[in-house]
């Protein structure tokens, strides 16, 4: 994976409130509204599901990396903006049918969705629709200083923006309740013991950098494999997870890729992978 050269994609999107830099094969999403501790507006709303739809037909991608401008992810929702618009929670919350996921969990969900690592690099606060937003990657690195709170009931709200998938998969069943009911701030230590983070790192962002390095290393056609069969598969019945196994590995050993990673096995040499089979 290179990392000299970079581009500042927030220009040619024309984004107002997130930043967007690709560094050859990782992007880089930070939250920009560090005035408004990057409270999530309708307008960042649909910017991050714009920028995702992007990047899932991006196969030279190989890892993504969410974080927040200013020292914070987000402290959650901007009631005082979204409010304004009386027409703003309907477009969030409309479905085309009850599964599918509305503008609000697309936030979160659209990540799960994608075919490389997502990484949510934590500072600061991350409450609300911040913690939902995080909770679609597949890596969360805080911080020692990160307060993380499911803070939804706090405002008379069930949380509604698909953060409860990644949660389910990360904690057990009453601790996740009794986050969710309380509103609990968890601090970093906190975080780390019951599995809602993945690391707390003085430098988390160092740390998402160094992730993504060792993970490009491997076949993007194994990293994005993989995703799927522990995302999509992980609470399904195990036929499925077994028959996706099957048909994951049979269409790996027909790619490119796996020649390279044999030869580069063989050669002792750093393997040269081409762009992610367009099957994922």
């Amino acid at each position: 994976m290179k990392s000299e050269s970079t581009h500042d994609y927030s220009h040619d999107y024309r984004y107002r409130h997130i930043e967007v830099t690709r560094r050859d094969d990782v992007m880089i999403i930070a939250l920009n509204r560090p005035d408004k501790l990057n409270g999530v507006d309708m307008t960042m709303f649909d910017e991050l599901i714009d920028i995702s739809r992007r990047l899932k037909r991006d196969h030279q991608l190989r890892a993504v990396i969410l974080s927040g401008n200013g020292g914070n992810f987000s402290s959650g929702l901007d009631f005082s903006a979204m409010m304004a618009n009386k027409r703003f929670a309907a477009r969030l919350l409309f479905k085309v049918w009850p599964g599918s996921a509305n503008r609000a969990q697309q936030v979160s969900a659209n990540w799960r969705s994608l075919s490389v690592p997502v990484i949510a690099v934590i500072e600061g606060y991350c409450w609300g629709a911040g913690l939902q937003i995080a909770l679609g990657a597949d890596f969360r690195i805080c911080a020692p200083n990160a307060n993380l709170s499911i803070m939804e009931s706090k405002m008379g709200l069930t949380s509604d923006m698909a953060g409860s998938l990644g949660l389910r998969e990360v904690m057990s069943k009453d601790q996740a309740m009794r986050i969710s009911m309380c509103a609990t701030q968890l601090d970093a230590a906190k975080s780390l013991e019951l599995g809602l983070v993945t690391e707390v790192h003085d430098a988390p962002m160092q740390a998402a950098e160094a992730l993504c390095q060792e993970i490009a290393l491997k076949s993007p056609d194994v990293t994005a494999a993989i995703k799927h069969i522990y995302t999509r598969y992980w609470t399904e019945p195990a036929w499925k997870l077994l028959a996706y196994e099957t048909y994951s590995q049979v269409r790996i050993m027909l790619g490119q890729n796996f020649k390279q990673a044999q030869k580069g096995l063989r050669n002792k040499t750093i393997a040269r992978f081409k762009n992610r089979q367009k099957y994922w």
